[in-house]
């Protein structure tokens, strides 16, 4: 599984990532929607607050001017000479007008405070500017900066290096013109504000809906986790089918595919172990039956050239008879698939010393020195009579394939890594090109046909066969001196 994300890491990667881009996507549109909205309602009040305050002041001016039009007709009465006549009239009409206009100019004053909601911190940017029919500045908010006049309408502008949004009315009969303004970033800081409070809890929601994901997609994938832990699980020679039920027809239509495929596998195994068991007993009969008459035949022959031929023939069928015995081995080993193996106590040394004097005799007659090198009782867990097999073979292949004067050691010990079982010698060796095959069967190296041997090509395959069965791994390397060939049998630790 190293490098592979598996699917829940990918569904969760791929849901947050959409996650993501869809919070994006409604950031953006949030933020158009509040700042249209923002400016419509900011827009709103900038005309509503110029049409209140227009009103108000007009009023004032209106009433200004009708005391000045009566101010005016009652010094027409009194003639040029009037107010000269009547000086304290004259003071009295003065102080009225003086105290009018500074009583109108406070009303107006408190009427535009009233008109600005200075309490709320976006109604604090509210400023206002009132102009007369001339152009002339007649009132102006404290906190306003220098706004030229403009037409009526809204406006853009730049003023003391802020930008401003204005919006001015004039009343048409009188020329006397109200501009009501404020400044961007108070809408700026209410679009942000709202996007920011719109948006805020979604995103801190993440961790928690990632979670939910998680535990959501764990809990769909739980029925294809449970069969990958099965198959996982399974013995190399566990072909039965996975059961089905209560499964999503996802999965099922990939357990039908599975069991189908268990189900071939079965069926061919079946019938390469029956192939091999039947021609290896097909053969064994004959076999005998060939030897044994051709050892009458030679018994009963005194000619030289017909004993020789006789010999010859006889060594043939032996070739024939080892070659089925390692068939019938073969197929025995691949049946015991189908069950556990002994899970016994097995002494590797007893084992390796007992191969070695079954084949000592042919050692002798090969002039091969074959060796053991085993000090204690090695224990490992297994089939005695299938390691018994393994060794055999092993060492029967390197005492065949070693020339004559060679040597054969059989080592038996213990490390950090466990158990292990060698055989090295100083033959031929296998070539590296050449080792992955040496496990197939009817596979006969380059130098075993060199030396003329007459094996089966089938008994390192035994030898991978039983290694599988025990869990073993087999480690193939140098021989004795730098040549030959080593196979060491290592065995997980208990």
């Amino acid at each position: 599984m190293t490098g592979h994300l598996s699917i829940r890491r990918r569904l969760l990667g791929m849901l947050i990532s959409a996650i993501l881009l869809v919070w994006l996507v409604v950031l953006v549109l949030v933020y158009r929607s509040a700042q249209h909205e923002v400016e419509e309602v900011f827009d709103a009040d900038l005309a509503r607050s110029a049409r209140i305050l227009q009103a108000l002041l007009l009023h004032e001016v209106e009433e200004e001017r009708e005391i000045s039009d009566r101010v005016h007709e009652v010094i027409a009465e009194l003639g040029p000479d009037g107010l000269r006549s009547y000086p304290k009239l004259a003071k009295a009409l003065r102080d009225y007008m003086s105290e009018e206009v500074a009583e109108e100019a406070s009303e107006r004053l408190e009427l535009v405070s009233a008109a600005q909601d200075a309490g709320h911190k976006y109604g604090a940017g509210l400023v206002f500017v009132a102009r007369l029919a001339d152009g002339s500045v007649m009132m102006r908010d404290h906190a306003a900066p220098e706004i030229p006049a403009a037409a009526d309408g809204y406006a853009d502008m730049v003023l003391n290096d802020e930008s401003w949004r204005t919006y001015s009315l004039t009343e048409p009969r009188t020329g006397f013109m109200v501009q009501v303004g404020e400044k961007l970033a108070f809408r700026l800081e209410l679009v942000s504000y709202i996007t920011r409070n719109t948006l805020m809890p979604l995103l801190l929601a993440l961790p928690v809906l990632a979670g939910l994901i998680w535990a959501v997609v764990g809990h769909a994938l739980a029925p294809l986790q449970r069969v990958a832990r099965e198959v996982s699980m399974r013995e190399p020679d566990a072909l039965h089918s996975i059961d089905d039920d209560d499964t999503p027809r996802e999965v099922h239509v990939l357990l039908l595919a599975l069991n189908q495929l268990f189900g071939r596998l079965r069926s061919a195994m079946r019938r390469e172990r029956q192939f091999t068991a039947d021609a290896a007993h097909e053969l064994r009969t004959p076999l005998a039956a060939m030897k044994t008459h051709l050892q009458v035949a030679r018994a009963q022959s005194a000619e030289a050239a017909t004993r020789a031929s006789l010999d010859k023939a006889l060594e043939g069928v032996d070739r024939a008879t080892h070659s089925v015995e390692q068939l019938l081995v073969l197929a025995r080993a691949d049946a015991a698939q189908t069950r556990a193996m002994v899970d016994t106590p097995v002494d590797l040394r007893e084992i390796a010393s007992a191969v070695v004097s079954g084949l000592s005799q042919q050692a002798v007659e090969r002039d091969i020195d074959l060796g053991l090198d085993a000090a204690k009782a090695i224990l490992v867990r297994g089939d005695a009579t299938a390691l018994q097999l393994l060794a055999r073979n092993l060492v029967d292949n390197a005492v065949r394939y070693t020339p004559p004067g060679g040597t054969v050691t059989v080592t038996v010990n213990r490390d950090a890594q466990g158990a292990s079982l060698a055989v090295a010698d100083d033959g031929v060796g296998v070539p590296v090109e050449e080792r992955p095959k040496i496990f197939n069967r009817f596979h006969r190296g380059s130098g075993e046909q060199a030396l003329g041997a007459d094996g089966s090509g089938l008994g390192l395959a035994i030898v991978k066969r039983v290694a599988d069965l025990h869990g073993a791994r087999i480690v193939l390397g140098e021989g004795l001196n730098g040549r030959g060939l080593r196979v060491r049998l290592e065995f997980a630790p208990d």
